[in-house]
């Protein structure tokens, strides 16, 4: 009896498990895109209910980004000070069919961007299930200058090895302001410094000006007179 029980429970329970393990987040996406490409992004959900279901989606926007579709993002959240931008959607989505939601964004600086896992909830159970992160990686569009974002890692078209862009280059020799002992590079005990340049150009002035100056202080003493006639 017990086991018949036991066999009546899991033939009871199985079909709900099943179902919730049916459902299906997809999200399509490009792998690579550069600074101010627009990159469109594809959420796929399956209800694989015998019945039509209302869904909740959300998904977590990453940093630096502009949003192009949507204007803007639905909620946006502050955990310990950082600014977080969320989309949301409640759906409805009929038996054994599947709901596509796009939306598109532009990166602003380089880099790899992470999209969290999108989360789907069962509204009528309370159930949610997560989908799969995926990254894309940003390039910079070369202009020539080092721009906020931009590292001698990530765009060294632009920024050079000793760029002020907060990443430290420790190559030898090399005077990056983003180092640690960056004072010591400043004062010319390692590395180039300006003043190797400024330090003879005003030497040369000085002498040029004692020279000047004591020149025409020789004229004026030897500088002959005629006798009264």
């Amino acid at each position: 009896m017990k086991k018949f029980l036991f066999i009546l429970l899991i033939l009871v329970l199985l079909p709900s498990v099943y179902s919730q393990e049916g459902i299906r987040i997809n999200r399509e996406v490009q792998g690579t895109a550069s600074v101010g490409e627009t990159v469109n992004v594809k959420i796929n959900v399956l209800n694989p209910y015998n019945e039509e279901k209302t869904f909740s989606i959300e998904e977590k926007l990453p940093n630096d980004v502009e949003m192009v579709y949507p204007s803007e993002p639905h909620e946006t959240k502050f955990f310990n000070g950082i600014k977080v931008s969320f989309l949301k959607w409640e759906k409805k989505i009929s038996p054994g069919n599947v709901i596509s939601l796009e939306y598109k964004i532009k990166p602003k600086v380089p880099g790899e961007y992470s999209l969290s896992p999108t989360t789907v909830v069962d509204l009528s159970s309370g159930r949610d299930i997560k989908g799969k992160s995926s990254n894309i990686v940003v390039s910079c569009v070369a202009n020539g200058i080092c721009d906020r974002g931009e590292n001698y890692l990530n765009c060294n078209q632009d920024c050079k090895a000793d760029a002020n862009d907060g990443v430290c280059n420790p190559a030898p020799g090399l005077c990056d302001p983003d180092c640690e002992g960056m004072e010591d590079c400043a004062k010319g005990e390692s590395g180039f410094s300006i003043w190797y340049i400024l330090i003879p150009i005003i030497l040369i002035g000085i002498i040029y000006l004692i020279y000047k100056v004591g020149g025409n202080k020789n004229s004026e003493f030897n500088t002959p007179t005629k006798d009264a006639e």
